[in-house]
């Protein structure tokens, strides 16, 4: 069970590709790259080994840069840790793609204008979308829900 949220890029209800010049020069800046893993999605790691944030393992994921189809990410484990946070808005800015949260609402948060009012229009019937400008804003659309979420969780589980 975790906090998901999917990063693409879309117009209406079909999905475009994301810049992946603007991905390339993110990864290239931090020294990171796609790499396969085991369950078959394609982890960030860097010369150190795979991503972490605040000195734990992350499960974000991006596909390849080299892949035939649209690029997108995306994480299921999300913490919402401030380190975290910083590096999924400069991803998302740098990929031109919105933060998709089915946990909702909001349904969708936009990182640094990167898409219009209008290019959300059909995803969903009135969604709530967030408009953000910096990472702390974006912890603050999505942690209202990330604390409903973990009061869930730990219901579920009995803690």
């Amino acid at each position: 069970m975790g906090f998901s949220l999917t990063f693409m890029r879309v117009q209406g209800d079909k999905q475009l590709d994301a810049d992946r010049a603007g991905l390339a020069a993110f990864l290239a800046e931090r020294n990171l790259h796609v790499a396969p893993s085991t369950d078959s999605t394609h982890h960030l790691a860097g010369p150190g080994g795979q991503l972490t944030f605040d000195g734990h393992w992350t499960d974000l994921h991006l596909d390849p840069l080299d892949l035939q189809e649209p690029v997108s990410g995306g994480i299921w484990h999300a913490t919402l840790s401030e380190q975290e946070c910083a590096f999924v808005y400069d991803l998302c800015v740098a990929g031109k793609m919105v933060i998709i949260n089915p946990q909702g609402p909001p349904e969708f948060v936009v990182p640094g204008r990167t898409h219009t009012p209008d290019d959300l229009e059909g995803m969903f019937e009135d969604p709530q979308i967030a408009w953000v400008d910096d990472a702390e804003e974006l912890a603050e659309a999505l942690g209202g829900n990330f604390e409903s979420f973990l009061a869930f969780r730990n219901q579920v589980l009995g803690h």
